[in-house]
């Protein structure tokens, strides 16, 4: 089994082949500790995200973790209580504003959250970089929820070949997040596994 501490103390040097091993062994543990507290899928999604962007910029004070279980728990368990204060503050302020009662007061600050323009701007720009059918393929299944069998059938192309571009297209996404910034691509990652 892999040793977390070793992998925090690598992580602590900037090694982003030691963050991913961590986040594979982390992401739905983290993701469903979340979600018992928050009870909402997307939300939990995007609080799953704030962890490892803050694990991953915080990455220099791992050096002194001692237990890398205890370290990322604690720090999700401060995620989620910071997440209902700036609610139940944002839902105060809604109140006094007179907004309409069916507003829903998001819980994500610019701090948290990445800007999420300029994801969707390099998000768009790797996938104009794909092969038209590898792209025509992705979006079919990503946007629009087909299967592989519905794709395949609207494409008359046949299942393995729908299964092979959307491997391919996975693939060149990552690669592209990865060289435009680690932190891109930790959402990206994020987005993809829950």
């Amino acid at each position: 089994m892999v040793e977390l501490n070793d992998l925090f103390a690598r992580i602590s040097n900037n090694d982003e082949v030691a963050f991913m091993s961590f986040f594979d062994l982390y992401l739905k543990k983290v993701y469903n500790f979340i979600l018992k507290f928050i009870k909402d899928k997307t939300e939990a999604e995007d609080l799953t995200q704030i962890v490892f962007i803050k694990l991953w910029e915080k990455r220099e004070m791992l050096k002194s973790v001692t237990s890398a279980d205890g370290f990322i728990f604690t720090m999700a368990h401060r995620v989620v209580i910071d997440h209902f204060r700036l609610t139940k503050t944002k839902h105060k302020i809604s109140v006094q504003n007179e907004y309409p009662s069916d507003t829903k007061p998001s819980s994500l600050t610019s701090e948290d959250l990445i800007n999420r323009h300029e994801f969707e701007l390099i998000y768009n720009k790797a996938l104009e970089l794909m092969p038209p059918k590898r792209k025509e393929v992705f979006i079919l299944s990503r946007h629009e929820g087909l299967t592989n069998k519905q794709i395949s059938e609207r494409l008359n192309i046949s299942v393995k070949t729908v299964e092979n571009q959307m491997t391919s297209a996975l693939f060149s996404l990552k690669e592209y997040f990865k060289q435009s910034d680690f932190i891109f691509f930790i959402v990206f990652s994020i987005i993809h596994r829950l």
